[in-house]
């Protein structure tokens, strides 16, 4: 459907047309005038203020001399703009989810990464982000382990600026406890991880592991907020990920975040615990051992 449209996949199609046009060398306006529309249409396509319906999708992918199976990942997701959920299969995500995951980032005015297992991927080190990657059951060669780091490690870039998002972690404490890539691996994480905590418009709680039932048990998830728009939450499974922006599921998972945060150590105390298990892990201590 044509028109303003503010979720995933719509952002995700104005970078896929944008990107298709950027690799043939063509210019907004040669575009334009090679389908006989207007400049500023393209770039309200382009810029996603405006979605194209599957039919000038097509006529635009036809003039760029698109190849098939990028015209037709780019046809689907013009097909399903409108869908309140976007999931995709695949080896730790989508490069296009990757990438509209990167986007919404930097526009958002607030993020907040609810974890129960593992360090939130804005917090980690390249250490235990390589530990993640390639201890995996369906690891990756070691090229694309490293890429995959590196990208990680870009997105964090996010953080810092004047105009950085606020950036909430909430961290179950096993995830602090399990010991991924090594005692060393995991004592510089979590050094790393007390550090962030000193940075303006950063905060990290932690919810103790003698605490009762709580939402994190069941799975972790991204919240992203935005000045001018609806919140997006994303969820990340074994081998997919989805994003979610119907108001009234995002609208349970924020409030659900907000149960957490009372439930969770104050920010002193979680850097102070933080701190205790860098020390365990620097020592060796068994595990589970908070004494």
């Amino acid at each position: 459907m044509a028109g303003n449209n503010r979720s995933p996949r719509a952002r995700a199609l104005a970078a896929a047309l944008r990107e298709a046009r950027n690799a043939t060398g063509l210019t907004q306006r040669g575009l334009a005038e090679r389908i006989g529309a207007p400049h500023s249409r393209i770039t309200r396509y382009e810029s996603g203020s405006r979605v194209p319906k599957e039919n000038e999708t097509a006529t635009i992918l036809g003039a760029l001399g698109t190849d098939p199976s990028t015209r037709e990942r780019i046809l689907e997701m013009a097909r399903d703009v409108d869908r309140e959920t976007w999931s995709e299969v695949s080896q730790q995500g989508s490069p296009t989810q990757l990438d509209t995951l990167a986007r919404y980032e930097r526009s958002a005015v607030a993020l907040t990464d609810v974890s129960s297992v593992l360090i939130p991927g804005l917090c980690q080190t390249p250490g235990y982000a390589r530990a993640i990657m390639s201890s995996a059951p369906d690891r990756f060669p070691a090229s694309e382990v490293e890429r995959r780091v590196l990208y990680r490690l870009g997105r964090q870039r996010v953080l810092d600026g004047p105009n950085a998002p606020t950036f909430t972690a909430i961290i179950d404490e096993p995830g602090l406890i399990r010991r991924i890539g090594g005692r060393e691996v995991m004592a510089e994480q979590l050094d790393h991880l007390a550090w962030m905590a000193t940075k303006p418009g950063i905060d990290i709680r932690v919810i103790s592991i003698d605490s009762k039932y709580h939402h994190a048990m069941v799975g972790g998830w991204f919240v992203m907020e935005f000045a001018e728009a609806d919140p997006v939450i994303q969820l990340e499974h074994f081998n997919a990920s989805t994003f979610v922006h119907a108001r009234l599921t995002t609208r349970s998972f924020i409030e659900a975040r907000d149960n957490l945060l009372d439930v969770s150590m104050s920010p002193e105390e979680s850097v102070q615990l933080i701190a205790t298990h860098a020390d365990h892990h620097r020592r060796g201590d068994e595990l589970y051992d908070r004494t």
